[in-house]
């Protein structure tokens, strides 16, 4: 009882996966859900104690991973999956390819499946994980710029610092993600995580460094207003639906980078942005004719806003008075 009641404290708890005092119960666990590996205890340690609390969610996966020793990690080349690795506190010594550094709450590891990692977590050095496939990167590369990766993989910079700059945003991605999902405001499924997960994708490959990050400095080609009507009708005929920024661009024939340029010189914002403003428009139209039993919690769920406290926010913020005032007067 003990241990179930420490599990609900910590981050993803409503996930959990593994609870376990046994290492290669925990190896064999653990390597069912991202790779084989060699797991270790380090010099000293007797105790151990691992939890394994995993979200999967459309694309990627968000994990809460603590051992309570500690443990060498030795997992090789991940293969089919790259690893972004947040320490909560404490510190991982990090090996990946010739780089070696320490990754502690300011520092995060990114590792690329293309070479062999080996880590070493020291004592109480628990972490948010998020697992993301070679695949989705590269289908939200290709979206992001119109190409495909090419014969050499996409590798990032191992070290990011987050915090300040674009580690900064990736964290606070993560961070509210985890919240979301430890909270239980949100389901799996909504169009606010869908949304949210290519946002953090985006962020990976459009700001931090990597092999490819060069050809995000190419000249884009001029838009045609056309295009960018094209999205527009194409966000209006799926505001309910759980959109994200690629199927926009997919149904506008341009990659993200091109659409998001055009959508800013002919509407000044971004495709989001008006995805959001539209949505909150339907929110107000359907409240202001509600049928009785309607709630303002259903209608938000309805379009895609998760974060009930923010829509409130945005919502008294464009019309002028909270979305339990509109409906109450309808």
């Amino acid at each position: 009882m003990e241990r179930a009641a420490t599990s609900t404290l910590l981050p993803l708890s409503a996930f959990a996966r593994i609870d376990t005092p046994e290492l290669d119960q925990a190896r064999d666990e653990v390597a069912r859900i991202f790779c084989p590996h060699r797991l270790s205890l380090g010099h000293g340690s007797e105790r151990f104690d691992a939890r394994h609390h995993v979200a999967p969610l459309t694309e990627i996966s968000l994990n809460y991973v603590q051992y309570g020793a500690e443990v060498d990690i030795d997992p090789g080349c991940l293969g089919d999956f790259y690893l972004l690795q947040i320490p909560l506190g404490g510190h991982a010594d990090i090996r990946w390819a010739d780089r070696d550094f320490v990754s502690d709450p300011h520092c995060a590891s990114l590792a690329s499946p293309s070479r062999p990692l080996r880590m070493r977590w020291a004592d109480a050095t628990p972490h948010l994980i998020v697992k993301l496939d070679t695949a989705v990167v590269e289908r939200h590369w290709e979206a992001l710029t119109g190409q495909p990766v090419g014969a050499r993989p996409l590798e990032f910079e191992p070290a990011v610092p987050i915090d300040q700059g674009a580690g900064a945003s990736v964290r606070h991605l993560v961070d509210f993600l985890v919240q979301e999902l430890s909270c239980g405001r949100t389901l799996l499924t909504t169009p606010f995580l869908v949304q949210a997960e290519a946002a953090l994708t985006h962020t990976l490959l459009n700001q931090l460094p990597h092999s490819l990050s060069a050809r995000l400095l190419a000249r884009l080609p001029e838009v045609s207003p056309r295009a960018v009507r094209r999205a527009k009708e194409y966000i209006e005929a799926h505001l309910g639906d759980a959109i994200s920024v690629d199927h926009i661009a997919a149904a506008s024939g341009l990659c993200v980078r091109s659409l998001q340029a055009a959508f800013r010189q002919y509407t000044g914002q971004t495709p989001m942005a008006f995805l959001k403003a539209l949505r909150l428009q339907a929110v107000h139209r359907v409240l202001r004719e509600a049928a009785p039993g309607t709630t303002v919690t259903a209608v938000a769920l309805q379009y895609g806003f998760a974060h009930l406290g923010r829509f409130a926010q945005d919502y008294a913020r464009r019309f002028g008075e909270s979305p339990h005032h509109t409906l109450s007067r309808h």
